[in-house]
């Protein structure tokens, strides 16, 4: 049923491959050609003044009379030759070496010209693929059901994605909060050893910090338990975080009015720590999710895409 479309479709991609093959070659030699034009360059700039060190000697200058003078000017002459030879001879494998990738890029880029037809063999394959799938889909059902499994595992994976998203949001207001607290509490500390007005500032002002964090860990909160209600079928466990929503609803109730008391702000400082460690927890059973789901979708994506290439 499908000869003369699988027959083009494998034309296409083989032409594809070739075409891929020798504009792949070609970038490499302009990249190739780049860099040995910079090393040219180089090469000629240290030949030249080898040359000039070379001709300086040779001169009746300062330093040429000067090395006349104690006997070495031959010694010293001699030795800047060599390295004019050396800097000659590297110019010179510099330049075959730029002449000879030129050469090659040329041809492979004739080579590119000649199946610039297929530059976008893609969008053509897939055109041909796409008309052969939708064909497919309305006769076959396993394919039909393929179909379904992949759009499922891709929307659950989305929902992972913004739970997860969600609680990393969460995990660094409760970061920040704790944070908060523990300066606070270190400053109440001091406070009470006679610190005076400075530290009991800088409590107040650490403990205004805190607030901050724990209003939109709270909201970032809530907003994760709305996530995981959509999540909990892809995951297929219980998430609870029962015991972080009371946490933030007894914040919300205080609002910080005994807080200033030390063991108070300490008890908080608990408080938020058992709740990082309760969303770490949570955001590690989303994240192996995320993978578990990932890789079905992309063994079954494998499969789809081989099952309509393969029907004849």
């Amino acid at each position: 049923m499908y000869r003369e479309l699988n027959e083009q479709l494998a034309i296409l991609k083989e032409k594809g491959r070739i075409y891929e093959k020798w504009n792949d070659r070609l970038e490499k030699l302009n990249q190739e050609e780049v860099e040995w034009k910079a090393k040219v360059q180089q090469r000629l700039e240290h030949l030249q003044k080898e040359q000039n060190d070379v001709e300086r000697l040779n001169s009746m200058s300062l330093s040429a009379f000067f090395y006349h003078l104690i006997g070495k000017k031959e010694e010293r002459l001699e030795k800047e030759e060599l390295e004019l030879m050396e800097s000659k001879a590297e110019y010179d494998t510099a330049c075959q070496m730029l002449k000879d990738i030129q050469e090659q890029r040329l041809q492979v880029q004739q080579e590119v010209e000649g199946q610039r037809q297929y530059e976008f063999w893609q969008s053509d394959y897939q055109v041909l693929w796409g008309k052969k799938e939708n064909d497919l889909l309305e006769k076959d059902a396993e394919l039909q059901q393929m179909a379904e499994d992949r759009e499922h595992l891709s929307g659950e994976l989305q929902e992972l994605n913004e739970a997860d998203r969600e609680g990393e949001y969460l995990l660094l207001a409760l970061e920040r909060a704790e944070k908060a607290l523990s300066s606070a509490g270190n400053w109440g500390i001091y406070d009470m050893m006679g610190g005076g007005m400075i530290s009991t500032h800088m409590k107040r002002s650490r403990m205004d910090d805190a607030q901050v964090a724990i209003i939109d860990a709270g909201k970032r909160l809530r907003r994760f338990q709305k996530e995981l209600e959509d999540v909990k079928m892809a995951i297929h466990t219980e998430l609870h975080l029962g015991g972080l929503l009371s946490f933030a609803d007894y914040f919300f109730d205080n609002l910080f009015v005994d807080w200033m008391v030390q063991d108070k702000i300490r008890k908080a400082e608990m408080q938020v720590k058992d709740g990082l460690s309760m969303v770490r927890k949570t955001l590690q059973v989303l994240k192996n999710g995320m993978r578990e789901h990932q890789a079905q979708l992309e063994l079954l994506e494998r499969r789809y895409r081989e099952y309509v290439e393969r029907a004849d």
